[in-house]
C-alpha cells in the first residue's frame, strides 16, 4: 500500500512516537521503593499508637483523680448504709430476720466488690492500701452477716468484729490524714 504524502505519515510516526514517549517520561522522580512505602506506614502507625497511648494514659490519670476524690465519701456512705441495715434487721420480727440477714449479707458482698474494682483503678495512688482495706471490711461484713442470720445472740462476739473494727480504724484514719491536706 502507497501512502500519498509519505512525509505526513512519518510525520504523524513522530508525533505518536512522541506522544507515546511523553506517557512513559511524564512519571516525577523514581518509583517508590516497597521498603519506602512500608517504613511510611510503619512511620504513621508508630505515632498513631503513640497519640492512642498517651489519649490512654491521660483518660487513665483523669479516672484515678476521680476516684481519689471520691473514696472518702463513699467509704462513708457505705459506712452509714452498713449501719442502716444492721439496725433494721437487728428491729425486725423473728420470722423475717433471716431474709433481712440474707439481704444485708448480699448488699456487703457488692459493697466489697465495688471496692476490690476501685482499688483496681487507685493502684498506685494513695488511696490503694485504704480501698483494698474497704473491700476487706466489707468482705468480713458479708460472712458476719451470714454468722448474726445463724446465730442472733452471737453477733457481738462473732470473731469478725474485731477485725472489721481495725479496719474501719485504719481506713477512717487514712482518710482523715487525707483530707488534712
Amino acid at each position: 500500500m502507497r501512502y500519498r504524502n509519505p512525509a505526513a505519515f512519518f510525520a504523524t510516526l513522530l508525533s505518536l512516537a512522541l506522544l507515546s514517549g511523553c506517557a512513559t517520561t511524564a512519571k516525577i522522580g523514581p518509583p517508590a521503593s516497597n521498603t519506602a512505602v512500608r517504613a511510611d506506614r510503619t512511620a504513621a502507625l508508630a505515632l498513631r499508637a503513640a497519640r492512642e497511648a498517651r489519649q490512654k494514659e491521660a483518660a487513665i490519670r483523669a479516672q484515678k483523680a476521680q476516684a481519689a476524690q471520691e473514696f472518702c465519701s463513699r467509704w462513708q456512705r457505705g459506712l452509714r448504709l452498713a449501719r442502716r441495715n444492721l439496725m433494721g434487721c437487728a428491729q425486725m420480727p423473728g420470722r423475717d430476720l433471716p431474709f433481712c440477714w440474707d439481704a444485708v449479707s448480699q448488699w456487703s458482698a457488692d459493697e466489697g466488690m465495688a471496692f476490690t474494682r476501685l482499688s483496681v483503678v487507685l493502684t498506685g495512688t494513695s488511696f490503694y492500701a485504704a480501698s483494698r482495706q474497704a473491700a476487706t471490711f466489707f468482705s468480713l461484713s458479708q460472712s458476719w452477716t451470714r454468722a448474726c442470720r445463724e446465730d442472733h445472740g452471737s453477733c457481738a462476739a462473732a470473731p469478725q468484729v474485731a477485725r472489721m473494727q481495725s479496719l474501719k480504724a485504719q481506713v477512717n484514719a487514712r482518710c482523715q490524714t487525707l483530707s488534712l491536706r
